[in-house]
């Protein structure tokens, strides 16, 4: 499962601390999911199936709009792509501490 948490450092600290007592294992994200602008022919398939709303087409100009912030890095856009312009690379910057 793909959780984001965010808030004030000291509550996300506290609540990272509580997951973990819990028994629930936190890792960083280790990749993220990107669009490659240049591959990309706006064809829509990637919206059908993006469960968080990450993907969807902008009207009338039918264009797909990408925000990476709603992205839960599923990958179920990657495969569904036919140009290949969503693609999975290595985060750059850690996430959790």
């Amino acid at each position: 499962m793909v959780l984001e948490l965010s808030g004030a450092k000291k509550n996300f600290k506290e609540g990272v601390k509580y997951l973990k007592d819990q028994g629930v294992h936190v890792q960083n994200a280790s990749q993220e999911v990107k669009r490659n602008n240049k591959k990309c022919t706006h064809c829509g398939a990637c919206t059908a199936v993006c469960p968080t709303g990450a993907l969807e087409i902008q009207r009338p100009e039918m264009r797909v709009i990408f925000d990476q912030t709603k992205c839960s890095i599923c990958e179920l856009c990657v495969p569904a792509c036919p140009p290949r312009a969503m693609e999975v690379r290595p985060l750059n910057s850690i996430l959790f501490e």
